[in-house]
């Protein structure tokens, strides 16, 4: 049936995100036999599950169930990952460790004022309104992860004990999915005035004094309204503490303890599309992801048209966590995938705009599909294969994992290699950030905060839409950077020109390194909003400007503004495109992956309008097609342009895609 097999363990295929074993395949061995079989068949390579929901964490008789359908699934050859919450968001085991540390309940600071009209801050649990009660699962109080017991409590209750029932665990489970934790301290429904709130725990004054040198309760103004000069320090400063407590206190226990077990962590944050959204639920996302051994996102739509054209940015959620395990010398990247938005619009993605959009994702850097697309997996469960509600048959689920698997089987037999990054502006929004008083779905109130995050994706999206491939790179990554002659080498990766989203506030180590880069001959491109002020304070802001203006001087930076020169074409010609369209075209995107044998370009139509046109790559050789549909190769048409570059004749229809390789 297919030219890329399943073989035991196969990393290409997606999971299938499955209800407890129990409810889907029976009790027995027989049964459970029968629907992995099933799972088998319809092209996945193992599932994510948990235990019994019913009597959660605590029923012995699912606890038996789990055990011997794992046990079953492994010998099988089907991977394993354990969900491991009742619903979502992750960390309050269904209740049960707030149960048992009452204490560990999420809080905010809460800003109000006295008879008097003074500003008063009281510290309050943080529960109605918030995404502990406005999901879509279930209200229920919800920890603070800023506070390390609350997150060993956790593992202790949910993680040691399915170490128990799976002992070695991490023999049979290959990773744990945590899902949606946040800091919480943000309002969801839309409509409503709230208080400014951020987030709280009581160890964080002490923490801040240790890690910053000065009493955050002496500036708490400065987080919620402006005084002066010196918030854009205060803010910096409060952002850059709670993110790190948020990786170290939640995300770096888990992953702890995922290591020491010989599993691995995986799973994916709350509010993963806007800068604003990173800032309120987890400070900063490179920070968290850091802490994860598969950084991972969700994308619960699959319109490749939304995903790239929409106001909401959904394209730079894979883009983001994609760069950041790249900076950290990772390659896996999970995303939990289905349609729910198509679903709550009464209708259903088609099959050839899912299996674009794993094309979409796996571009922007996704390896790893967990899908919660509806397949029947209890026996005598009938396809529904109306739009509105999806339920695939086996063999059209077949379709679209076999697909996934050969343009994962393809990319990943390559290296990625992009020679662009734009740098994460979330710094700035940090500096120029106050707790709204309206829902997170609401603009927030600070035109520059949305002016920097709104520009950022544009910058991200507009480079994607002229064929320009990146990675995103934040302020750690680029101090921790060394300058190799003219390029900018993180880990692996090794960049050429560093791009400066619209931002106004920088660390000035972060800009003492992008000077020397420059120096070394590096281009540096800036938006008219290029950064005058230092994370550090006002008294830093003179050597800012300064190094600005030393990068300015020697020719290495480059203000692209309204009608002057693009910055694609500016980035075009300090990196020779990797492939060229004409006519030109916003909805194809083109990923280039080096082999051992040559190059290999991915390219996919994110449109319902076919392309026809050409193609110019640069590359050198016979160049053959491979359709990720089919898997049927065929030799292409060409012509050399120069030494160092092919033509081809580009077709594509609506939704599909093709591999070009040489």
């Amino acid at each position: 049936m297919d030219s890329f097999p399943i073989r035991k363990f196969d990393l290409t295929r997606p999971l299938q995100i499955v209800s407890p074993i129990e409810e889907w395949c029976g009790a027995d061995d027989t049964g459970m036999r029968a629907g992995f079989q099933k799972l088998i068949d319809m092209g996945v390579s193992g599932f994510v599950t948990n235990v019994k929901l019913e009597k959660y964490l605590m029923d012995d008789i699912s606890w038996d169930v789990l055990r011997r359908g794992v046990k079953i699934a492994h010998e099988m050859g089907l991977r394993v990952w354990i969900y491991d919450e009742k619903g979502y968001p992750s960390g309050a085991a269904g209740g049960l460790v707030l149960e048992k540390y009452p204490e560990g309940e999420a809080e905010g600071l809460v800003r109000g004022f006295d008879n008097n009209d003074k500003p008063k801050y009281e510290v309050s649990k943080m529960f109605e309104n918030t995404h502990a009660t406005a999901n879509f699962f279930e209200r229920r109080h919800y920890i603070n992860v800023l506070d390390p017991k609350a997150a060993a409590t956790f593992i202790e209750v949910t993680h040691e004990r399915y170490e128990k029932a799976l002992h070695p665990i991490g023999e049979y489970v290959e990773a744990f999915f945590t899902d949606e934790p946040s800091l919480i301290a943000a309002y969801v429904p839309a409509g409503l005035d709230y208080p400014k709130t951020i987030p709280w725990h009581a160890r964080l004054p002490e923490v801040f004094q240790s890690r910053k040198g000065y009493d955050i309760a002496q500036h708490r103004a400065s987080l919620f309204g402006e005084t002066g000069d010196i918030d854009r320090k205060i803010r910096c400063d409060f952002y850059e503490v709670v993110a790190d407590l948020c990786a170290e206190s939640y995300f770096g226990q888990l992953q702890t303890w995922c290591q020491s077990h010989k599993t691995m962590s995986s799973g994916h944050l709350l509010g993963e599309e806007t800068l604003v959204w990173q800032t309120l639920f987890d400070g900063d996302p490179f920070t968290c992801y850091r802490k994860f051994d598969i950084p991972g996102i969700d994308m619960i739509l699959s319109s490749p048209e939304r995903i790239m054209q929409d106001r909401e940015p959904f394209f730079l959620v894979p883009k983001v966590a994609s760069s950041a395990a790249r900076l950290q010398g990772k390659r896996r990247v999970m995303c939990e995938i289905s349609d729910f938005f198509g679903m709550m619009g009464g209708r259903h993605a088609s099959l050839a705009q899912m299996k674009c959009t794993a094309g979409v994702l796996m571009s922007l850097g996704i390896t790893d599909f967990t899908s919660f697309y509806s397949v029947p997996l209890k026996a005598g469960e009938q396809e529904d294969l109306t739009l509105k509600s999806r339920r695939f048959s086996v063999e059209e689920y077949r379709q679209y994992t076999d697909y996934v698997s050969r343009v994962n089987t393809i990319l990943g037999e390559g290296t990625f290699a992009p020679r662009t990054a734009v740098l994460h502006p979330i710094v700035s929004v940090w500096a120029n950030f106050t707790p709204p008083t309206r829902s997170m779905y609401e603009p927030h109130p600070s035109e520059r905060v949305r002016f920097i995050d709104e520009s950022f994706a544009n910058v991200c999206r507009d480079l994607l839409q002229h064929q320009i491939d990146f990675d995103i790179i934040d302020e750690k990554s680029v101090v921790a950077a060394r300058v190799e002659g003219k390029k900018l080498v993180v880990g692996a990766q090794q960049y050429d020109v560093l791009v400066l989203p619209p931002m106004d506030t920088i660390r000035l180590r972060t800009l003492a390194k992008i000077q020397q880069f420059a120096e070394e001959g590096g281009s540096v491109f800036a938006h008219p909003l290029a950064p005058t002020f230092a994370a550090e304070g006002s008294d830093k802001d003179n050597d800012i400007k300064s190094m600005m203006g030393r990068i300015a001087a020697m020719g290495g930076l480059h203000k692209p503004a309204p009608h002057s020169t693009p910055l694609t074409y500016l980035l075009n010609s300090r990196v020779p495109p990797e492939c060229i369209l004409n006519p030109l075209s916003s909805n194809i995107l083109c990923k280039a992956v080096s082999t051992k044998t040559g190059k290999t370009y991915f390219l996919v139509n994110a449109s319902s309008l076919a392309y026809m046109g050409t193609c110019t790559f640069h590359s050198t050789g016979k160049p053959t097609a491979l359709n990720p549909d089919s898997g049927i190769e065929e030799m292409l048409k060409y012509q050399k342009v120069g030494s160092t570059r092919i033509q081809i004749e580009l077709s594509l229809k609506p939704f599909a895609s093709l591999f070009v390789q040489f």
